[in-house]
């Protein structure tokens, strides 16, 4: 136990037709090492036995608040429900989705990471999983652990890490980084991509350790792998989008020229994924001009190696070859 058991970890979790998993994901904040939490359910009228699941757990444990929406808003608004409850002026945050679960040591082991790098954001890895139902969890050497820490700036301009930053979970946050910040509930999908950005700007420091201690449920039914539709694939452009126009607001031009090679990522992407769709010649034809007019401030950015700049110029006249670069580097891989 850490010495420092006082500081109080609050835990969101919207709900939303998840009665096969909340057991699991419920269960495994219950047993944390770390033993002074409190757990916020916000459940958002699902149509299955979900809200019933949460009643029987927060009747167990006082630590558990059930909080019920009386009209669904969607993740978004769900989140911002339990942030709402909460005081900024001390304690810290996490989010946990629903179908996911925790590493019994994963408090513990993000408030330590946070105190010893004196930090305002601790960061741990992933373990992907199939899993249904058991709390399983891969074999983890905590002795041997990598970290390294960075600016809340110098962690927005790493490319290679875009897609694991953006995510709500897996991290530990000052709760006084969220007093004024909230979740876009304009958005369908990717509504922290939207948002925890904000967050990581304002920290003075992040510091991450690649263990891999939050276990996320690898569903092909989660939003984010749910079949592509146009609102989907729009959501993602406008969350680049929304980097673009902050960073520009906060007189970033570094950040603004590497939201650029974000928003350009994405666009690519839609040109692959708009493939099932009934108006996708309309969609790929709009990429492609976005693409042509936005190109070359990727080209330009003096950040990106020469070879990513090559790449940029390439795709600006043959867009197919993304899809054969994409598979020769997941087979380098090994998938």
């Amino acid at each position: 136990m850490n010495s420092n058991e006082e500081a109080v970890i609050s835990i969101i979790v919207p709900v939303y037709n998840a009665e096969k998993f909340l057991d699991r994901c419920i269960q495994s904040v219950i047993d944390q090492t770390w033993s002074n939490w409190k757990l916020i359910l916000v459940e958002d009228c699902s149509a299955d036995g979900s809200r019933e699941v949460c009643r029987k757990w927060s009747e167990k444990d006082e630590r558990i608040e059930l909080i019920c929406h009386e009209k669904n808003g969607g993740a978004a608004a769900a989140r911002n429900t339990g942030l709402n409850t909460l005081d900024f002026t001390d304690g810290y945050i996490a989010f946990l989705d629903s179908d996911d679960y925790l590493h019994p040591k994963y408090l513990e082991s993000l408030f330590d990471l946070l105190q010893r790098r004196n930090a305002d954001i601790s960061w741990v890895s992933v373990h992907n999983t199939f899993e249904k139902k058991k709390l399983l969890f891969p074999e983890i050497d905590f002795n041997g652990a990598n970290e390294y820490e960075l600016t809340g700036k110098q962690l927005l301009m790493r490319e290679d890490l875009r897609i694991m930053y953006c995510m709500v979970w897996g991290k530990l946050f000052k709760s006084k980084l969220w007093e004024k910040i909230r979740f876009s509930e304009d958005y369908h999908f990717y509504e922290d991509g939207a948002t925890t950005f904000k967050v990581l700007y304002e920290a003075h420091k992040v510091a991450v350790s690649d263990l891999k201690l939050y276990n996320y449920f690898y569903s092909e039914d989660s939003a984010t792998r749910s079949r592509v539709s146009r609102v989907k694939l729009y959501d993602g452009l406008r969350t680049e989008e929304d980097k673009i126009t902050f960073y520009t607001e906060k007189r970033e031009p570094q950040l603004v020229r590497m939201a650029y090679v974000a928003y350009l990522t994405t666009v690519l992407k839609i040109m692959r994924d708009c493939d099932e769709l009934p108006d996708r010649k309309e969609i790929y034809r709009e990429m492609r001009k976005l693409y042509r007019r936005n190109y070359m401030k990727a080209v330009k950015n003096p950040d990106l190696s020469k070879g990513q700049r090559i790449k940029y110029v390439i795709y600006r006249f043959f867009p197919g070859l993304q899809k054969y670069y994409i598979h020769m580097k997941m087979k380098k891989m090994g998938y």
